[in-house]
């Protein structure tokens, strides 16, 4: 009864599951310098970094502006009471002859900053090419997988049509043919995940290169490696690193600035009046000041001031110093990714040739009866399963590559 049963439920269901066609012959092939340069133009990310910048290169060339002399038109018309009016029309210039020197040092501040800012958009190049990479391989590395497990298919469909002229003559089970007929929708169903997989993998790719239609990745070619101690070297030179290092400049200039508020300041000023109504007598067409101011007390706001600049100073310098230490500890652990990487993948190259030459063992044994079909089919699954493991991790190779490359600060070719 309960075989019956078994039976009737298996009859409900096609004996194959329809086969999803895939193809790249119709995608649009892309380089990794490609996508990185679409990315590029693409990114809202580091376009909003460099108006950041453009906003400070502005900041700069305002602080320019206390080098030079200012002029200014005037014109004014006043009435007291039992006075008659008083007409002004005259032009005015000045110069801050000396400051200081907080004029001089903010400037330099101002340019650390915006050294700063460049290098941390040159950073973000750095990172957003190793997000394309990542997307770029994972999209390899999905379309790999699917083409594996449909060439797995038609390994399959061949088993099960041997296994049914075996049945005809009497020399195999018909639940031989049930097994591998179950083997096979397991492989559909792990090929339509790859597909799945293969999609949205496409969808980040365009979403990073701004295109529109599928693509398919070029392989990417094989370069040499350096030592650890040479990545580690670079990565002191990072463009975070340095970005870091313009920014302690800065909070340097800026406890200088704090220092000099006690300092004297010299301005010069001078009018002349093209109209003035009523004229004095004698005629008095111009005046000229010079301004001497010597800050005595403030109340402690310039202690307060520079207590605040030093304290960011040395945020400044702890901020460097962990940036340092993160920067080498992100090269050790790219490094050792790496290396462990490319054994795992000559390891399983290894392992899938041992597993190939198994499987035809297991056929052949299989022909002369000394194996059952679950052997065989235990057997091909491995060599499966090693392939893919395989594709997997020649693509984590290169990806790890990249990633040791990045962490060191690798220049990117734009």
């Amino acid at each position: 009864m309960k075989t019956i049963l078994i039976t009737a439920l298996l009859a409900l269901f096609p004996r194959e599951l329809p086969a999803q066609e895939f193809s790249t012959a119709t995608m649009r092939p892309i380089t990794l310098d490609e996508a990185y340069t679409l990315s590029l133009a693409k990114s809202e990310q580091l376009a909003q970094q460099g108006e950041g910048i453009k906003q400070l290169e502005a900041a700069e060339r305002l602080l320019d502006a206390a080098f030079r002399p200012s002029f200014d038109v005037n014109a004014s018309q006043s009435k007291q009471q039992n006075t008659a009016s008083s007409t002004k029309g005259y032009l005015s210039g000045s110069y801050s002859v000396f400051s200081g020197m907080r004029d001089y040092i903010s400037q330099k501040a101002a340019a650390a900053r915006t050294g700063a800012a460049r290098l941390d958009l040159s950073r973000a190049r750095q990172q957003l090419y190793l997000d394309v990479t990542r997307s770029y391989l994972n999209l390899h590395a999905f379309q790999r997988q699917v083409f594996i497990r449909q060439e797995q298919l038609e390994v399959t469909k061949k088993r099960i049509t041997e296994l049914e002229s075996r049945v005809e003559i009497g020399r195999s089970r018909k639940s031989e043919v049930v097994a591998v007929q179950t083997q096979l929708a397991q492989d559909k169903a792990s090929c339509l995940n790859a597909e799945a997989a293969e999609r949205l993998a496409q969808q980040t790719l365009m979403f990073l290169t701004g295109l529109d239609t599928d693509l398919v990745p070029d392989l990417l070619p094989q370069h040499r490696t350096a030592g650890l101690e040479a990545y580690l070297k670079a990565a002191l030179l990072r463009p975070d690193l340095a970005a870091r290092r313009k920014a302690l400049d800065a909070s340097g200039y800026l406890l200088e600035v704090q220092d000099r508020n006690l300092w004297p300041t010299v301005t010069v000023s001078a009018d002349y009046y093209v109209v003035r109504a009523p004229m004095p007598a004698p005629v008095n067409r111009w005046d000229g000041t010079l301004a001497i101011n010597i800050p005595l007390y403030n109340g402690g706001a310039a202690q307060a001031g520079r207590q605040s600049a030093y304290s960011a100073k040395r945020a400044a310098e702890l901020a460097l110093q962990l940036a340092e230490r993160q920067a080498l500890t992100e090269v050790r652990s790219a490094y050792e990714e790496f290396k462990y990487s490319a054994l795992q993948a000559a390891s399983l190259v290894e392992a899938l040739a041992l597993a190939t030459e198994n499987a035809r063992y297991q056929q052949e044994d299989y022909k002369l009866g000394l194996v059952t079909n679950l052997d065989v089919l235990s057997a091909l699954n491995t060599v499966q399963q090693a392939r893919l493991a395989l594709s997997a991790a020649k693509v984590q190779e290169k990806l790890t590559l990249v990633n040791l490359e990045i962490a060191a600060g690798a220049e990117v070719k734009k």
